[in-house]
């Protein structure tokens, strides 16, 4: 039995060729062709027999014996296996775009629908970046540096871009390491870039009174939404998912569940009475399961569309000749500040705000406080 071609090699486009027995003078042999995954090309292999030759009589029993190892490495290349990769886990020989349809298609189940459009954006834009389909196995540390400094120096992505994409990488190689996709996790020891300094300022109480005139005014269902942000500390992207049935009147809070909440934990954010009431107005007549922000602010069936709230927000600053810097977001920045000066606990805080941590919490402390010489003088401390 032989391989009818000279060079099989050059001319197959399968990722192996089949083995079989070799006979010739210097002995027995089973030779196959694998791909090689450095070089894309097939490799001959060869398996001497000499000495399971040896150990039968008959050579009709050393036939059995080698025909049945001949089924089996064929069963095994039929299945994915490759001899480059010293394991029997066909799994390392699966192309890096298949790995990641895997990954996603398993986190639809898990991820709320930004977070998956995240991964599915750095997905996609490894696989662009990479062009040519390699084996996730050989994704290595290497092939990570490349791919962040194209980030960050080709397509000029900021800081917060190019650790994100760490982040994502880390969390999608870990993903494939524990499903034997792959070895090693090539983000896992790549160190993110030192953090830019936060470009939203807080809003202090003069500028907070003249926006709820405003409000009260011209948008008063925004002004809903900006004291949820600044008062019960929630997420813009979380109050467009809250339904008028989240709203407890009696117990003067907000329900956001966990499917909606940022960290997944479901909380319960306390409300003013001066927002209780107008939210009261707001919702009189509407159906539980309505969303409580629709496209015109008001409830309705659907829930408010991505951007209407920077929209309301952009519509807001220019009217009231507000800097870039005081953005919607900053309210909740404003909120945190203002309860930690006030004397409420960290620990409140920090649940009312649904931070994992006391240290997340803290970093709202540090803004600028305009009244801190004041504040100082007034403690009467003495030397």
């Amino acid at each position: 039995m032989s391989i009818p071609e000279k060079n099989p090699a050059r001319i197959n486009n399968s990722d192996f060729l089949p083995a079989m027995l070799k006979e010739n003078k210097s002995g027995w042999l089973v030779e196959y062709y694998a791909r090689n995954p450095k070089d894309n090309t097939l490799k001959r292999k060869q398996i001497r027999l000499k000495r399971i030759v040896l150990r039968y009589n008959k050579k009709r029993d050393a036939r059995n014996h080698i025909t049945q190892i001949i089924n089996t490495i064929n069963a095994k290349l039929a299945g994915g296996w490759s001899p480059f990769f010293n394991t029997e886990d066909a799994r390392l020989y699966t192309k890096i775009s298949v790995v990641t349809e895997k990954f996603l298609n398993e986190k639809r189940k898990e991820l709320r629908v930004n977070t998956l459009r995240s991964y599915q954006s750095f997905c996609k834009m490894l696989l662009e970046w990479l062009k040519e389909d390699i084996y996730c196995a050989l994704f290595t540390k290497i092939y990570a540096i490349r791919y962040l400094d194209y980030l960050y120096n080709e397509r000029n992505n900021g800081v917060t871009t190019y650790n994100n994409q760490i982040k994502m990488g880390r969390a999608f190689f870990n993903w494939a390491k524990e499903r034997c996709y792959c070895r090693e996790n090539p983000f896992e020891l790549v160190k993110s870039k030192p953090k830019q300094k936060k470009s939203r300022t807080i809003i202090p109480p003069d500028v907070r009174e003249k926006i709820k005139e405003y409000l009260l005014k011209n948008d008063v269902n925004f002004l809903n939404v900006c004291e949820l942000v600044y008062f019960s500390l929630i997420r813009p992207n979380e109050i467009k998912n809250l339904r008028v049935s989240d709203i407890d009147f009696e117990g003067k809070f907000v329900r956001v569940s966990g499917e909606i909440a940022k960290n997944h934990k479901t909380r319960h954010s306390a409300l003013n009475n001066d927002l209780i009431e107008r939210l009261r107005v707001m919702v009189r007549g509407v159906p539980k399961d309505y969303y409580l922000f629709g496209s015109e602010l008001i409830p309705a069936k659907n829930k408010i569309g991505n951007g209407r709230f920077g929209y309301h927000w952009c519509k807001l600053r220019v009217a009231l000749k507000l800097p870039q810097t005081m953005q919607l977001y900053s309210f909740r920045d404003t909120g945190i500040f203002e309860m930690l000066k006030s004397g409420i606990d960290d620990l409140t805080v920090m649940q009312h705000a649904d931070h994992s941590s006391l240290n997340v919490t803290t970093i709202y402390a540090n803004h600028a406080d305009e009244k801190l010489i004041e504040r100082v003088r007034n403690a009467n401390i003495h030397f």
